[in-house]
């Protein structure tokens, strides 16, 4: 093995287990980073195993801890090795995403605890969509207990919940008085190439693979075998897996039931799920058993338990005939048998399989999950759009030049521009100027907008149309004068992609390198920072210039907020843009993540074209500033395909 070196992961998943055996968490954890490694994401899978080893991959690495493993095994209990390397990880990559797989583990606790004291984001991954069942009262009831009590705060402090089937959801909702709208479904999911012209390769066998614990109740299973076993001596009966909840004795069975008391390996399982035709689940309660989808996907009938998310798999499939009540053996020997009778037509199990690739593709889930998780990489992947919003009025002097500046401008990422001009009512050249503009410059990377307001509405409104019209993953407005350099958005584009939790980035005009000729215009400008930041300040941003044309937000977050602008005098733009951004709440809860950049600026004198007149437009940015920062307001926006009003 490799010593491990410092490295910068754009990804970190931390899961109780990883190398695929059965099914499940494991297997998921193992689908989902390989999937999203081969998108060019450079990943760390953290999990447990017998033994403590760092493995450089060539898509993405391993770290593994040596871990205590209490109650059935089923909870591996990390120590300080684990804490040591977690918080360096989070140190020396505090750009990654943290990707905890379930709430309920050491590794998810101690995890969230060093994000929330590192300041770092983290996503969780739900697994289960109910109660743990362990193979004692006591013990059940102690964790939980805890559940409900200690391993909730990784579910109240994530940035993202992601349930793995609607039951999930639910669950976790009531269960843990979370806020429905703050969580997302992403189904579990599992394709494989298998041909179906197999299925007359296949053999007659029945197939329970799970861990022998309470929860996953192998004994139903069992007790059902033993009523049907005598019944059809041609088929084999089998039930892989170990722990503690499966009470047999091996000389009392029919020949034709078989016991492998070990887990299998990835391979090993696939290897039987090819000759199989019918897999049990009679869980008693499941998050959504990835175990079934890869059963299925082989050409298995499921037999499920009544269990909520398994009804939800069965509903999905239309295989609900094949369901039976929680811990009824004798209703579930009769189901095997019906299934037994059903696997005798191809056609059915052929459109089984294609229905199950349909609805639970993993070309799917991984997209689902890169889209959400790295939203800029998705975006640049698929081709990323950035808005530029420009207001204009009576800019004849520098309306073609500040248009060049940005046409002739390279984003970086292939970053298509889409150019937004709002002309609002100008009473000199600079339409006609706007217009031979466009038709002289045309590119493959650019769209031009020309919108015209039919009087004259002021700064505030045409900019709420051009964002209100925008279509860009990123929104940025740009002066129409040239007092701003365009070239600093591209410094903005790599602050993106480098931080990718980010959902707004301020200019920051006051710095070494810009000089204000204009004593009250930076003095004013300073004040009316130093008045919002009273306000915003408590609530976690405090820029250095408020006033600052040069933001750049995130577009759907953007389009929100304006929705709601009121401002209709030309500077009270900035202070109710800034007091709106701070306050939202993304759907989690969760405050949007700010950075700041120093730019490049250049100040017009009033003789020039400036149009700020301080002692009059400075007194109304004050009243805006108070009045946004102290009255609510209501956004209306799509949460999980409903819509929602919400208010701050």
């Amino acid at each position: 093995m490799e010593k491990r070196k410092s490295k910068k992961y754009e990804l970190i998943s931390v899961s109780h287990f990883f190398p695929p055996k059965i099914g499940g968490l494991e297997n998921m954890a193992y689908n989902l980073i390989e999937g999203i490694s081969e998108k060019g994401i450079k990943s760390i899978a953290v999990f447990s195993s017998p033994k403590r080893y760092f493995e450089k991959g060539q898509d993405y690495d391993r770290l593994s801890f040596k871990t205590l493993n209490i109650f059935d095994g089923a909870y591996p209990i990390f120590g300080l090795p684990f804490i040591f390397k977690m918080f360096n990880l989070l140190v020396q990559n505090p750009d990654s995403k943290v990707l905890i797989h379930s709430r309920h583990l050491t590794s998810s606790l101690i995890t969230a605890f060093l994000c929330t004291l590192t300041k770092h984001p983290y996503t969780v991954i739900e697994h289960n969509a109910g109660p743990t069942y362990l193979s004692s009262k006591f013990t059940t009831n102690l964790v939980n207990w805890a559940d409900k009590n200690i391993f909730v705060s990784v579910l109240e402090n994530a940035e993202d919940i992601i349930a793995v089937s609607q039951t999930g959801k639910e669950w976790i909702s009531k269960n843990f008085n979370i806020q429905r709208e703050k969580i997302n479904v992403i189904y579990n999911s599992f394709n494989t190439e298998f041909n179906t012209r197999s299925l007359v390769k296949k053999e007659n066998i029945v197939v329970f693979a799970s861990k022998w614990i309470k929860v996953k109740d192998p004994q139903t299973t069992l007790l059902a075998y033993k009523i049907i076993a005598q019944k059809y001596p041609s088929w084999r009966f089998i039930i892989v897996g170990e722990g503690k909840d499966l009470k047999y004795e091996e000389k009392e069975l029919p020949k034709n039931i078989t016991i492998i008391d070990k887990l299998l390996k990835q391979k090993d399982l696939f290897n039987l799920l090819k000759k199989s035709k019918i897999y049990i689940s009679s869980s008693l309660s499941e998050g959504l058993a990835l175990g079934t989808l890869e059963a299925v996907s082989f050409g298995n009938i499921p037999v499920l338990s009544d269990a909520k998310s398994n009804l939800e798999i069965a509903s999905q499939l239309n295989t609900k005939e094949f369901t039976f009540t929680r811990k009824n053996y004798k209703e579930l020997a009769k189901v095997i048998e019906k299934a037994i009778f059903r696997s005798r037509s191809k056609k059915y199990v052929r459109t089984l399989i294609e229905k199950n690739k349909e609805i639970f593709s993993k070309e799917k889930m991984i997209e689902d999950y890169y889209s959400r998780l790295l939203p800029i990489h998705y975006k640049k992947s698929e081709g990323m759009k950035l808005s530029i919003v420009m207001p204009v009025y009576n800019e004849e002097k520098t309306i073609s030049k500040i248009l060049k500046k940005i046409y002739l401008l390279k984003l970086p990422f292939d970053t298509k521009k889409e150019i937004i001009i709002v002309n609002d009512k100008s009473t000199d050249r600079t339409f006609e100027f706007i217009d031979e503009f466009i038709k002289e410059n045309k590119a493959k990377d650019i769209e031009y907008v020309l919108l015209s307001n039919k009087r004259n509405l002021g700064k505030s409104q045409s900019v709420k149309k051009g964002v209100l019209t925008s279509t860009g993953d990123l929104v940025v407005t740009q002066d129409a004068d040239l007092e701003y350099k365009p070239k600093d958005l591209i410094s903005f584009l790599n602050l993106f992609d480098k931080h990718t939790s980010l959902d707004v980035i301020y200019g920051n005009r006051f710095n070494y390198q810009n000089e204000f000729s204009n004593i009250v215009h930076s003095f004013g400008n300073r004040f009316l920072t130093f008045f919002s930041n009273i306000f915003t300040a408590p609530k976690g941003f405090a820029p250095n210039d408020m006033e600052t044309c040069y933001k750049m937000v995130r577009g759907d977050i953007l389009r929100t907020i304006f929705k709601t602008l009121e401002s209709k005098s030309n500077f009270g733009l900035e202070p109710e843009i800034t007091a709106k951004l701070v306050r939202y709440r993304k759907p989690n809860g969760k405050r949007l993540r700010f950075r700041q950049l120093d730019i490049y600026y250049k100040p017009r004198t009033i003789s020039q074209g400036k149009k700020m007149r301080w002692f009059k437009n400075g007194f109304e940015a004050l009243l805006e500033i108070l009045y946004f920062n102290t009255s609510s307001f209501t956004v209306e926006e799509k949460i999980n395909g409903k819509v929602t009003k919400r208010q701050f």
